[in-house]
């Protein structure tokens, strides 16, 4: 029986509005049921805690989604994130540099999307190209070409004798929450730094942690405007730490 993978694909910031940073980002598991069991669970354990009891209508409402979520919820999220069973990729793009500049007087903000994209996929495709794989996209709006769209043209590329199937879901898909928490802390840091906000943020230094965190679970960073690629078996300069994420960036 041939293996079957599980992606799931989340953005943070955006193409279309003032954010210095767009990322998108996925993780990769064949233990889909498992990590929605433990999330699930942590939900149940945060409405059933007495010192969330304020909390419980927000935490039925919302779900696990970073930007909205209370500190203290994404502290016994991200507490879980390092024991869950994935593998992490983020393609990230600096929208001030003269590279974006560029880039956006030669494509519209689809073809940039589509782009990110298959530097996102392609590379996973390719390496599990004898498995089953499966992908969750949140929906998202894109100016000019929906998303249905893009995905019908991204798939359609792909060489015939792939099996995959591809999904456009909302946030009830409950473990699209790793990854969007996992892109939330890119972006947190990159955001701040390119604000120079770092040293005024309190929680500049939490998500530094963070990322020390689940450093372990990534597997490849591009950061397109530098074309650089961190990984976990490339040389010291380009491994996935922290000052190298700051170096490359640009930072």
């Amino acid at each position: 029986m041939k293996k079957t993978n599980y992606f799931y694909i989340d953005e943070a910031g955006s193409l279309g509005n003032d954010s210095k940073i767009f990322i998108h980002g996925c993780i990769k598991t064949d233990n889909s049921i498992i990590i929605e069991k433990a999330l699930l669970e942590l939900r149940k354990t945060l409405i059933e805690d007495l010192y969330f009891e304020g909390f419980i209508e927000r935490i039925k409402r919302e779900g696990f989604h970073a930007v909205d979520n209370h500190p203290d919820i994404k502290t016994q999220f991200y507490r879980l994130l390092p024991f869950l069973d994935y593998r992490a990729y983020f393609v990230i793009l600096d929208k001030t540099t003269p590279f974006y500049s560029q880039l956006k007087q030669q494509k519209k903000d689809y073809e940039i999307f589509e782009c990110t994209l298959s530097k996102l996929l392609k590379d996973r495709i390719v390496k599990n190209k004898t498995d089953k794989n499966i992908f969750y996209f949140e929906r998202i709006d894109i100016e000019k070409k929906a998303l249905s769209l893009i995905l019908k043209d991204f798939f359609s590329s792909l060489d015939s004798s792939y099996d995959y199937e591809y999904h456009i879901v909302g946030k009830e898909e409950e473990n699209l929450a790793v990854v969007d928490y996992l892109n939330y802390i890119f972006f947190q840091i990159l955001e701040d730094l390119k604000n120079k906000k770092a040293k005024k943020n309190p929680e500049f230094d939490r998500m530094m942690l963070n990322f020390n965190l689940v450093n372990s679970k990534i597997g490849v960073i591009n950061i397109v405007h530098s074309d650089t690629f961190l990984s976990r078996k490339n040389k010291l300069g380009k491994r996935i730490e922290y000052d190298n994420l700051i170096k490359e960036f640009g930072g």
